[in-house]
């Protein structure tokens, strides 16, 4: 079996679904299968060529048995939405040069970029004879939408006909939870039996529960009295991360306890800009971390933050929450109630669940958990035992696996 995996990131990116990609890939190649991914030349989330690369029509790399085929396209470090949907449309329009250069595939799995990328790779599996299978991890255009980067009538009425198309022309829907499977059949017309859900996943051997007194924290300079509340990823539009900066400011008079934000994205300024008009300095950001130290650096905290904005709970849920789960640390949410994201945490007994937006709630949460180290520990164990069961890589990326073989 041919299979052509299109993906807007791929590694060295170090977004979450890149190195999903390339287990995926991993998996099936290591099932039989001839894998080839289309991906762009490394540049998230910075909008940069990644050093070591050169940008030519067709770059071949050969990866564990499969082949990774990078296509010239657009590269700039604008955050406008112009000039970001150009990049993308131009990453999309290489995937063609990329199916152009692997044998003809029986099955293609976009993942990516939103709307663009699933309706290119229909036209490749169009032509090639293949059946489609997109996977969807955000819900577009809504977020566009909701955070008010798509205010045109003209073109949101567009981008939901683009929206429409994708759903109608995939012979099959990948989704990462539940409340998205139930957004896709009962608010955008999917056909139940089209839509599957498999989550993300993370590779156990990645993450593993260790001593929060370690080399990665030494290195770092935080003080090994210091009770760690971390926050871990990207720190993206919809993430709502600036309430983290209110609760630091809620609890300036416990002098032992740090904000520690690990990550970057397009709302990282904003988040560090309010963080510095505060005066705040228990609060500190680091840039994203090397994969191999990722451990160390989940160990590290005491308690560990996801964070979405008010009424996003619907369209995104952040893969952070598995590190955290993996690294058997108690989670602190601040997200929507009735949010896949809520009811992973009430369904793990890994955390609390507070309304987001509110700081103060945030900061009450945060205390308890500081306030209650048994509580801690119950939490940090009930997430590992969840993540073992259910969101450890053998386990998700196997049966990923037998439903593409199905397809």
């Amino acid at each position: 079996m041919n299979i052509l995996i299109t993906t807007q990131v791929y590694p060295p990116e170090g977004q979450a679904s890149a190195t999903l990609v390339r287990e995926l890939a991993g998996e099936l190649c290591g099932r039989g299968a001839k894998v080839t991914v289309a991906a762009g030349y490394p540049h998230h989330p910075y909008g940069r060529l990644y050093p070591g690369y050169r940008k030519k029509l067709l770059t071949l790399e050969s990866n564990n048995g499969f082949q990774v085929v990078r296509g010239w396209h657009l590269i700039h470090p604008s955050s406008s939405v112009t000039v970001r949907g150009l990049v993308m449309l131009s990453q999309c329009a290489a995937y063609f040069l990329s199916a152009a250069s692997c044998p003809r595939p029986d099955v293609v799995i976009s993942y990516g970029p939103p709307l663009l990328g699933p309706l290119i790779s229909a036209a490749i599996a169009r032509v090639s004879g293949a059946r489609l299978m997109t996977v969807i991890y955000d819900i577009y255009p809504d977020i566009a939408v909701d955070l008010g980067h798509l205010r045109e009538p003209l073109l949101i009425k567009a981008a939901q006909k683009c929206e429409s198309l994708v759903y109608r022309l995939s012979d099959h829907i990948v989704v990462l939870s539940e409340g998205f499977q139930r957004t896709l059949v009962g608010v955008k017309g999917v056909r139940q039996e089209k839509v599957s859900v498999v989550p993300v996943w993370f590779d156990a051997q990645d993450i593993t529960p260790m001593s929060r007194d370690n080399a990665w924290r030494r290195e770092m300079g935080i003080d090994p009295e210091k009770f760690v509340v971390l926050y871990a990823g990207t720190i993206g539009l919809i993430s709502g991360a600036e309430i983290i900066v209110e609760a630091a400011r809620r609890l300036q008079s416990q002098t032992d306890i740090l904000f520690l934000l690990v990550g970057t994205g397009h709302a990282k300024a904003l988040v560090e800009t309010k963080a510095k008009s505060e005066g705040l300095s228990n609060i500190r950001f680091l840039p994203f971390q090397p994969r191999q130290r990722l451990g160390e650096m989940q160990a590290v905290a005491d308690v560990s933050l996801v964070t979405l904005a008010p009424g996003r709970g619907s369209t995104s849920l952040p893969s952070k929450v598995l590190g955290y789960m993996a690294a058997a640390r108690p989670v602190v949410a601040s997200v929507d109630r009735d949010s896949d994201l809520a009811e992973l945490i009430s369904r793990s007994q890994c955390g609390l669940v507070v309304p987001p937006g509110q700081g103060e709630g945030l900061a009450e949460a945060i205390l308890q958990c500081y306030r209650q180290p048994e509580q801690r520990r119950l939490y940090g164990e009930a997430g590992h035992r969840y993540f073992l069961q259910h969101y450890e890589k053998k386990v998700v990326v196997r049966r990923f696996a037998e439903l593409i073989e199905q397809i």
